[in-house]
């Protein structure tokens, strides 16, 4: 099984794009030729501004807020393989995960913030002990594309 979310971040950052475009096409329509001084007062358009940016800025820093991560995971029957990168407003660079088959020890995934970030921890037999990779933010990720995950892991015999 292979699984990725490429779309998801693709479309986030069209979107920061496209609201980056509005947002300078708005600041330069309201303050330079000052179109919008014959319809409204300065208060008021000070504070459509300030809408505006507010706005502006939940839009382009939601990845990062919500910590956002490109996600690859894949699943065969000699090992599994998660890579992921941040996806904020500059990229992070690129990590991965890569366990045998006969040497996977379980997982875990937990929810923080009300289940706005969901993280994903791997584990893995090393030495005779159980160690655990470092949790892997799958906020990104629909419900239907966690509980794929969730049940190929199932379907996977822990060592330990």
């Amino acid at each position: 099984m292979t699984l990725d979310n490429g779309k998801k971040i693709v479309s986030l950052r069209l979107t920061g794009f496209i609201a980056t475009v509005v947002y300078v096409l708005y600041i330069f329509l309201a303050y330079f030729p000052k179109a919008f001084r014959n319809i409204m007062t300065e208060k008021n358009l000070a504070i459509l501004t300030v809408g505006v940016t507010v706005v502006y800025l939940l839009l382009l820093l939601r990845p990062l807020l919500l910590k956002y991560m490109y996600i690859f995971f894949s699943a065969d029957e000699r090992k599994i393989t998660l890579r992921w990168y941040k996806t904020g407003l500059m990229a992070g660079e690129s990590k991965s995960i890569e366990i045998p088959v006969e040497r996977f020890a379980g997982f875990e995934v937990k929810e923080k913030y009300f289940g706005l970030h969901g993280y994903l921890t791997l584990f893995q037999q090393v030495q005779g002990r159980k160690a655990a990779y470092p949790p892997v933010s799958i906020s990104a990720l629909t419900r239907k594309q966690r509980e794929e995950i969730e049940t190929v892991l199932k379907n996977y015999k822990s060592v330990i």
